[in-house]
């Protein structure tokens, strides 16, 4: 169990590809923290700022519509999960981070239950709501040549994950999540009609289905290769995407509990609707990379992993007023309790 909670937190810095880990033999409350300091660059014309941190991820002020400038960022790379498991080793409550989207910046809080049920499968349902570090965006990400607003987004929703189906390997994870932002003005600033600004608003819900199949190979290889079927539902139907994704996960584990955990994907998304200020669609591509070492015990700290993580994402968006980029490099210290 003690090595399994250092896997986890690893991947709440690469997605969170991993199936459910098994229980294990421990029952009443555990859990583990992950204090740690992220830095990098990001480009977005749509990121304000990460809220009550004062670190910023966009310009206040652009003079164009076109692609975004760099911005850097210093950031805390945290990550937590307090939970119970009852005597019965088979259910388990938790609160903790998710990090679903890096190229979203989507930071929320995860509460879940989940159950063993035997040869069925482990079944797990969780609630989805933005963290208090939430993501903040430009009121009207297309005003031009004044000081932009920013104003607070919020996602929230649920995920169903159904883990060694059957008995397989396979696990199936189905999420739906609602986008709330507080005050919507995009296109406000342009000369549109109000059925054009109606076609740029950014609230809506999106949905993902997931397909994985978990390989174990030999000398502590493992390969976990999966397909997702992604709608952006967006009010706005320019702002609407639909598309697919697949992904792989490739874990190293030696002999003396060092991971390494590196995640792979592509995504391929097109976009709903004419795009009323560029006369396109919202057609992209996706890409994301991210490795991360952890090492128990290095430098005499014995009941800690250091941990070294890089995250990379790119949207690359026929309409380069859209497009998204970022890197992050990472470091923390992990400890179960």
């Amino acid at each position: 169990m003690k090595h399994r909670l250092s896997l986890l937190a690893a991947l709440l810095f690469v997605g969170q590809a991993w199936a459910l880990n098994p229980l294990g033999d421990k029952t009443g409350f555990s859990g583990f923290v992950n204090l740690g300091v992220g830095g990098g660059q990001v480009e977005s014309n749509f990121f304000a700022k990460i809220a009550d941190t004062g670190v910023d991820l966009g310009n206040d002020t652009i003079y164009n519509l076109g692609s975004p400038e760099s911005k850097d960022l210093v950031m805390p790379a945290v990550a937590m999960e307090l939970g119970y498991t009852f005597s019965n080793k088979k259910t388990r409550i938790f609160l903790g981070n998710d990090f679903s989207d890096y190229l979203q910046f989507d930071r929320s809080t995860r509460f879940a239950i989940r159950h063993d049920f035997g040869r069925l499968g482990t079944l797990q349902l969780a609630y989805l709501r933005a963290a208090a570090l939430a993501t903040e965006v430009w009121s009207d990400p297309y005003l031009v040549g004044a000081k932009r607003d920013s104003t607070d987004m919020e996602v929230s929703g649920a995920r169903l994950t159904w883990d060694r189906m059957f008995g397989t390997a396979f696990e199936l994870k189905v999420s739906a999540t609602e986008r709330d932002i507080d005050n919507e003005q995009s296109g406000m600033s342009q000369p549109l009609t109000p059925e054009e600004r109606q076609l740029l608003d950014r609230n809506g819900d999106a949905y993902r289905v997931e397909l994985g199949y978990m390989m174990k190979l030999d000398g502590g290889h493992l390969l976990r290769p999966s397909l997702s079927y992604v709608d952006e539902d967006r009010d706005g139907r320019a702002m609407a995407q639909e598309g697919y994704a697949a992904e792989v996960t490739y874990i190293y584990r030696t002999k003396n509990n060092t991971r390494w955990v590196t995640t792979a994907s592509y995504g391929k998304f097109d976009g709903d609707a004419v795009n009323p200020l560029f006369n396109k669609k919202n057609d992209a591509d996706r890409y994301f990379l991210a490795s991360t070492l952890f090492v128990p015990g290095l430098f005499g700290l014995d009941k800690w992993v250091t941990n070294i993580g890089v995250v990379w994402g790119s949207q690359d968006s026929d309409i380069t007023f859209n497009e998204t980029n970022m890197w992050l490099i990472n470091a923390g210290l992990l400890r179960r309790f």
